[in-house]
C-alpha cells in the first residue's frame, strides 16, 4: 500500500512538472529584455579616450592652411568602430583625425550656426568645421564621444527615424540621443524615416534608393511621378513630425546613399522636385558623392561633404582642406 501510495504521489508531482514551466516561460522573455536594458544602460556607455597624438614629422608638415570666410568644409563618417567592416573608421585613426584638425586650428561648429551661415546670417570662428556622422549607430556615439569631449569638439548625428523607433541594439534610441543633445557635445538631424532603404524600380528586377526614383511592383506596375511625391512626401512629413515630437528642429537632411535621383533615378524630373521638397522641408540637404567636393556656402538646397572612408589617411584629409581652401583664397584675390 505504502508503495502504491508513493508511486501515485510520484506521478502526480510529474504531471505538474509542466505547469510550473509555463510561467518561467512566460516570463524569461522578460527577464532576457530586462537584462539586455540593464546592459545597454551601464555598460553601453562611452567608451575611455584613447590618445590623441601626431607625430613630430606630421606636426611639421601639416601647417594650417587659409582660413577662406565664406566657406566652411563639411566631414561625413558613416561608422567609428575598431570591429571589422567596410565603413567604420577605427577609433586610433578617427583619434588621429582630430587631433590633425585641432592642431590645424580648427573650431567645430553646430547644425544651427551652420544653417544660419548657409541663410547669411550670424558670426563664425576663424577657421569653422562642421563634422557629421551617418545612420546613428550607438558603437559610433560610444567610440566618439569622449574623443569629441578630449578635444573640445562637437558634431552631428544623422538619424532614420524608423530605425530609432524600432530599437535595434546596433541603433541609437531617442532617449540616448536627447542625451546626447542635452550634452552640449551634439546634434542630431535627419536622413529619412523609412527612406534609407532601395526599392525594386523596373520589372528586370533593378533596384534604387527610395526618394531617388519611381517604384515598381508586380501587382502595379510603375510607380507614377504622383504616387512617387505622395510616398516620399509622406516619409519627409513623418520625419518632420518625430523630430517635433522630440523637441528637435532639423537644421539639414542626409539624402541617403546621396542621391536624390541624379544618379539611379529613373524619371528626369525626380531631382528637381526632390531638390526643390527638400530645400523647403529642410533649407538644405547633404550628398558625398563626388570625390573631390568642396566646402560649402552660403545658399540654400545642395551641399557637399568630404566622406571620411576607413582608409583615408591624414595627408588625404590635410589635402583636401588645403587644397580647397587655397583654390578659392586664390581666385578670390584675382
Amino acid at each position: 500500500m505504502r508503495r502504491a501510495a508513493a508511486l501515485l504521489r510520484r506521478r502526480a508531482a510529474l504531471a505538474l512538472l509542466p505547469l510550473s514551466i509555463v510561467p518561467f516561460a512566460a516570463v524569461a522573455p522578460v527577464i532576457a529584455d530586462s537584462h539586455r536594458a540593464f546592459q545597454r544602460e551601464h555598460h553601453m556607455g562611452p567608451l575611455a579616450p584613447i590618445p590623441m597624438v601626431l607625430t613630430a614629422r606630421e606636426a611639421k608638415a601639416f601647417t594650417p592652411p587659409a582660413a577662406p570666410a565664406d566657406r566652411v568644409p563639411v566631414l561625413a563618417w558613416h561608422g567609428i568602430s575598431d570591429a571589422a567592416d567596410r565603413q567604420s573608421t577605427t577609433r586610433r585613426a578617427f583619434a588621429r583625425q582630430l587631433a590633425l584638425l585641432h592642431h590645424l586650428g580648427y573650431t567645430t561648429i553646430g547644425t544651427a550656426q551652420w544653417a544660419a551661415f548657409r541663410a547669411g546670417h550670424g558670426t563664425l570662428p576663424r577657421r569653422p568645421i562642421l563634422l557629421t556622422f551617418d545612420d546613428g549607430r550607438l558603437a559610433t556615439y560610444r567610440a566618439a564621444d569622449r574623443l569629441l569631449e578630449r578635444a573640445g569638439m562637437r558634431a552631428a548625428m544623422f538619424v532614420t527615424t524608423q530605425a530609432v523607433e524600432r530599437g535595434e541594439p546596433k541603433d541609437l534610441r531617442w532617449s540616448e540621443l536627447q542625451r546626447m543633445v542635452r550634452s552640449g557635445r551634439w546634434d542630431v538631424e535627419p536622413r529619412g524615416h523609412a527612406g534609407a532603404v532601395r526599392l525594386t524600380v523596373s520589372a528586370t528586377g533593378a533596384q534604387a534608393p527610395f526618394y531617388a526614383a519611381r517604384r515598381y511592383t508586380r501587382s502595379q506596375g510603375q510607380e507614377s511621378l504622383s504616387g512617387w511625391e505622395a510616398r516620399v512626401g509622406e516619409d519627409l512629413f513623418a520625419v518632420r513630425d518625430r523630430f517635433a515630437a522630440q523637441g528637435l528642429t532639423p537644421h539639414a537632411f542626409a539624402v541617403p546613399f546621396s542621391d536624390y535621383g541624379q544618379e539611379r533615378g529613373n524619371d528626369p524630373a525626380i531631382p528637381r522636385l526632390l531638390s526643390g521638397l527638400l530645400t523647403r522641408q529642410f533649407g538644405s540637404f547633404f550628398v558625398e558623392d563626388r570625390a573631390d567636393p568642396g566646402f560649402t556656402a552660403p545658399g540654400a538646397g545642395l551641399a557637399e561633404r568630404y566622406l571620411m572612408r576607413p582608409g583615408t589617411s591624414l595627408d588625404a584629409l590635410y589635402g583636401w582642406l588645403r587644397r580647397h581652401a587655397l583654390h578659392r583664397h586664390h581666385r578670390n584675390t584675382r
